[in-house]
């Protein structure tokens, strides 16, 4: 058991196939050029974790102590097959949410890295899933292996010598976004090009491509939607957008607040309520959708209802509208009445700060991916 008094949070950092080895598992020496890589990457993070007060590095060769007390744990490894063309990082962990968040953190973080690799699935073999060390450190989680891409692919390889600093810098700063503190000389991020603002229009081509939106949702706790869940939703979004006239960032970042980063009671299914519609506060009041098809329409319907006035909408924007209002009505004086974002204020949401609030994340999620 670890002091009470003992404030900096511990964090087991391996070097996978580093010796010594863990009993019976001597013969996994790992890819060739794997070793020399993670004991880099595990050396530089070590560096970092030990400059920030807030923590405490742990590092591990390939044997871990059994029973180490940590508060999370990573394990460092890299790829390598047959052949020179595979590639990609990748995150293997027990399934439960604590760790998805934490791979998903540090693969936003990776993405920042110029010329990163693509991801590939997690968990894609079972000896992945079922990494030994899971089974020898004792913590709530989150535990996390980490395959950082090829070593067997030349191009890949060279790419992650090359970044060894920037990958563990990476680490390091998911660690501090999954604990809720700030990463040590963190400054705000220079302002994007065409930021989302309070007055931004609801009408126009979309902000920010599909694939931002899946980065930003996929590297937080997403409820019971799963992954492809996610992806299918935010294409949804686009379609429908893209239909309607309406920014696709615009209602994806609405959908996210109302929802919570879809983990609201009345976004889960099966009410599948994406935007808070004819949600009040009071126990039970609130709309359900059969589908999240019919739940993306019905939301974005009721934005063009708020931003043209009646008898202007054009084409897939009639229907749209018809639908989204058919579902719950909205008074005539409404109509055409929140041409920009800061007019769904006292309209939509009573929360003064509403559209700063969508704007915020609109532009996290412009950074994303």
């Amino acid at each position: 058991m670890r002091s009470c008094a003992m404030a900096r949070t511990r964090i087991l950092i391996q070097a996978g196939h580093q010796p010594p080895l863990q009993p019976g598992h001597e013969d996994e020496t790992g890819a060739e050029g794997e070793r020399e890589l993670v004991v880099r990457i595990q050396k530089a993070l070590v560096r970092l974790l030990r400059a920030d007060d807030r923590f405490e590095p742990v590092p591990m060769p390939g044997r871990i102590t059994d029973g180490v007390d940590v508060d999370a744990a990573l394990f460092l490894h890299a790829d390598g097959v047959d052949e020179p063309g595979p590639r990609g990082f990748s995150f293997g962990f027990p399934d439960f949410a604590v760790n998805r968040r934490l791979a998903n953190l540090i693969a936003a973080e990776f993405e920042r890295i110029p010329d990163h690799p693509p991801r590939r699935d997690d968990n894609i073999t079972s000896d992945r899933a079922q990494y030994y060390g899971f089974g020898h450190v004792e913590t709530p989680g989150p535990e996390v292996l980490v395959e950082h891409g090829f070593v067997s692919n030349p191009t890949e390889h060279r790419w992650l010598l090359r970044n060894v600093e920037a990958l563990a810098r990476a680490q390091h700063v998911a660690l501090c976004r999954f604990f809720g503190v700030r990463p040590p000389d963190a400054v705000p991020p220079p302002p994007v090009p065409g930021a989302l603002r309070p007055r931004s229009p609801l009408l126009g081509p979309p902000s920010a491509p599909p694939r931002r939106a899946i980065a930003h949702l996929l590297a937080l706790e997403h409820g019971g939607y799963s992954d492809d869940d996610v992806r299918t939703l935010v294409r949804q979004y686009h379609r429908t957008c893209r239909a309607a006239g309406i920014d696709a960032l615009v209602a994806v970042a609405q959908m996210t607040l109302e929802t919570g980063h879809l983990t609201s009671f009345w976004s889960q299914r099966p009410r599948r309520n994406l935007a808070g519609i004819g949600v009040t506060g009071e126990e039970g009041v609130g709309l359900s959708f059969p589908t999240l098809r019919a739940a993306v329409r019905a939301h974005v319907g009721r934005l063009l209802a708020y931003a043209l006035p009646a008898g202007t909408e054009r084409g897939a924007q009639v229907r749209l509208v018809s639908e989204a209002l058919a579902v719950r009505p909205l008074p005539a004086e409404l109509r055409g009445a929140a041409p920009t974002l800061d007019g769904l204020v006292g309209r939509w949401a009573a929360d003064p700060d509403y559209a700063v609030k969508i704007a915020r994340i609109g532009n996290e999620i412009r950074r994303a991916g």
